[in-house]
């Protein structure tokens, strides 16, 4: 994968997550499917592993590439832009 004509490398779960939320374009997956689909966790509660991995997304590949919808999870947003803004703290740092 490309960023700006510069390779970057993803870990197999950044790479199957990314491919889990291209799969359904602008579609909101909550963070449990994700769990489900690319972890295989039937129960997860409490655990901050989908937002540590799409930190991860971002900082490799960019903030706009996957919007976070509060309190209910994120989606990818192929063109990059968002129709309303994304204040995720995990964008920020």
């Amino acid at each position: 994968m490309r960023r700006d004509g510069e390779e970057v490398h993803l870990t197999p779960t950044e790479f199957d997550l990314l491919v889990r939320l291209a799969s359904s374009p602008r579609t909101v997956l909550t963070r449990e499917t994700l769990l489900a689909d690319v972890w295989d966790w039937v129960d997860a509660s409490g655990t901050r592993t989908v937002d540590s991995h799409v930190k991860a997304l971002r900082r490799k590949l960019g903030p706009g590439l996957i919007r976070t919808v509060h309190g209910v999870g994120y989606s990818a947003e192929p063109s990059g832009v968002h129709d309303e803004p994304d204040d995720d703290a995990d964008a920020r740092s």
